[in-house]
């Protein structure tokens, strides 16, 4: 089983998040920032399922975007959401190919299936 990070400063998300992980038995590891990014990564061993709060990431999107590209090269996933409203945000993430991007809302449909990678 991959073992999910989300990257993202919402903290209302973040317990949202926390509950369908917790309510599928796996332990999630929450990145607000550079450093805890590469404690999160170090704990995945070799697992890591990226999940990428586009708007409120808290690390901007191109440091992020060459921080992850090492895993996502070797196959790690990676689900990146947005706001339906700031499509500018996805276009920009599909450019640094951070993943599968999606609206908020499918993401919220598309959890449970992705934890359970």
């Amino acid at each position: 089983m991959k073992k999910p990070i989300l990257i993202t400063k919402d903290l209302f998300f973040i317990s949202k998040v926390r509950e369908v992980a917790v309510a599928l038995g796996s332990e999630l590891s929450v990145v607000r920032s550079s450093t805890s990014l590469e404690a999160a990564i170090e704990g995945a061993a070799g697992e890591p399922l990226f999940l990428i709060d586009l708007e409120k990431p808290g690390i901007e999107l191109p440091t992020l975007a060459a921080a992850l590209a090492p895993h996502l090269a070797q196959g790690a996933p990676c689900a990146s959401f947005f706001s339906h409203v700031h499509e500018n945000v996805a276009l920009q993430a599909a450019e640094l190919n951070l993943g599968e991007v999606m609206p908020r809302s499918r993401f919220v449909k598309v959890l449970p299936e992705l934890l359970k990678l």
